[in-house]
C-alpha cells in the first residue's frame, strides 16, 4: 500500500521519505549468479498530487557506471530499476533504469521484445543520485502526464516490481522484489509483477 501524500518535489534526503513504506529488494530469482552478500537494496514510493517519486537505496561496493547515453544498456552497470504498469486495462508496461550517474533507460511495450525506447527529455524526470560506494541513493518523479501519453488511464491498483542488478558488475547479481517463476534472468515478465495499491 503506497501512501498518497501531500508532497512538492521531496529531495533525495529529505525527511517526506520517512512517510513512505520501505520495501525490500531481497528475492534472489537465480541464486546461481550471486555466490555472495547480495547489496542490500530498499525503495520508497510516494503518490503526490500530480505524480509518483520513486527512490532506491542499495548498499553495493564498488559501484559500476560506464553508461552515460540516455537509453543506453544501464543494466550493464549498478543499476536499479522500477517497471510498471499504470492502467489495469492496458497489457503494456514501462520499464525505468537508472545507473549511479542518473542515466535512463525507459521503455514501452508488452514483453521483451519490440519495446519501444522513450526520448522525453529527462528534466521532467527530475533525477538526482548520490552515489557513494557502499551507500548509492537515488531518486525521480514520473509525472501522471508523462503516463497519460501513454496510457488512457492511471488506476489507483498499478501491477509493478522493482530490481537491483549489474550485468558487468565485479560481481554479477539479479534481485527482485516480487518473486520471479523463469529459469534464467529475465525482469520482463508482467505475470510476475506484484501489486502497488495507492490510497
Amino acid at each position: 500500500i503506497i501512501e498518497k501524500a501531500d508532497i512538492t518535489s521531496p529531495a533525495l534526503h529529505s525527511s517526506q521519505w520517512d512517510r513512505a513504506q520501505v520495501g525490500h529488494i531481497s528475492t534472489e530469482p537465480w541464486p546461481g549468479f550471486t555466490g555472495f552478500s547480495a547489496p542490500e537494496t530498499e525503495f520508497r514510493v510516494l503518490r503526490g498530487a500530480d505524480g509518483l517519486w520513486v527512490k532506491f537505496r542499495t548498499r553495493e561496493h564498488n559501484l559500476r557506471a560506464e553508461v552515460t547515453e540516455q537509453n543506453g544498456a544501464v543494466c550493464r552497470d549498478s543499476c536499479v530499476e522500477f517497471f510498471v504498469s499504470p492502467d489495469a486495462e492496458d497489457g503494456r508496461y514501462m520499464n525505468f533504469e537508472l545507473n549511479p550517474k542518473g542515466i535512463m533507460h525507459i521503455g514501452l511495450g508488452k514483453e521483451r521484445s519490440g519495446r519501444m525506447l522513450i526520448e522525453d527529455v529527462r528534466s521532467i524526470f527530475r533525477v538526482e543520485s548520490d552515489a557513494r560506494d557502499g551507500d548509492w541513493s537515488i531518486c525521480w518523479y514520473v509525472p501522471d502526464s508523462f503516463l497519460l501519453r501513454y496510457f488512457g488511464q492511471i488506476s489507483p491498483v498499478m501491477r509493478g516490481n522493482f530490481y537491483k542488478c549489474g550485468d558487468e558488475t565485479e560481481v554479477q547479481h539479479y534481485l527482485a522484489w516480487a518473486p520471479l517463476s523463469s529459469e534464467k534472468p529475465d525482469y520482463h515478465r508482467r505475470w510476475d509483477f506484484g501489486t502497488l495499491v495507492f490510497e
